[in-house]
């Protein structure tokens, strides 16, 4: 087993485990976008939750923060573009005593702390890098143990994909979307990013 070192202490104390869920789901609509692959799901086996996508599959490389050339040629169609997100919902489960795996061919990836190197007096939170446990395995599973049903659905609720809105127009501007609830719906690529008393209609930008 190897360590990699995500320089996180304590942060975030205002991320609920739905927000850090959010960045998970974020990311698995990013991959099936810049891949076209399969639909991503997202399901219960027993006591564990599956977010699952069907594209690359991830690398400890990906868990640096940095800006993804990838994702910045193709601002229409991704949501996340620098990496930040999935390490803040690193930091969150943790804080939340989540229990986290990672799988995909290249490795299984789980959680913990262990002092940075030549600074045994500072513990940060650290990906623990295992081998793969099935190296044919396509996309990217990540399991979360230990959370609760009403946090799958917060989190999906951000996402148009999952709001049942029906598109009614299409304009310079963006998308009119019929409203499914009382208040009216901002999503920016898919994502909700404010909402509106007053509007009539839902938005897609």
């Amino acid at each position: 087993m190897k360590k990699f070192d995500l320089n996180i202490k304590k942060v975030l104390e205002d991320w609920e485990v739905y927000h850090a869920i959010r960045e998970v789901i974020a990311n698995a609509l990013d991959e099936q976008a810049l891949t076209n692959s399969s639909e991503i799901k997202i399901y219960k086996d027993k006591e564990k939750w599956h977010i699952r996508d069907f594209g690359r599959g991830i690398k400890y490389e990906h868990l640096t923060q940095n800006e993804c050339d990838e994702k910045l040629k193709n601002p229409e169609k991704v949501i996340g573009k620098f990496g930040v997100g999935l390490k803040d919902a690193f930091a969150t489960f943790d804080r939340n005593k989540i229990k986290v795996l990672i799988k995909s061919k290249f490795s299984d990836i789980t959680l913990g702390k262990s002092s940075k190197a030549d600074f045994e007096d500072i513990t940060t939170l650290h990906a623990l890098i295992s081998e793969p446990s099935d190296s044919k395995m396509e996309g990217t599973d990540f399991v979360l143990k230990e959370i609760k049903d009403i946090d799958i659905e917060l989190a999906k609720d951000f996402f148009l994909i999952f709001s049942n809105e029906e598109e009614l127009e299409k304009t310079q501007y963006g998308v009119v979307l019929d409203k499914k609830k009382s208040i009216s719906r901002i999503y920016i690529n898919g994502l909700r990013v404010a909402e509106e008393e007053n509007f009539l209609f839902s938005f897609f930008l």
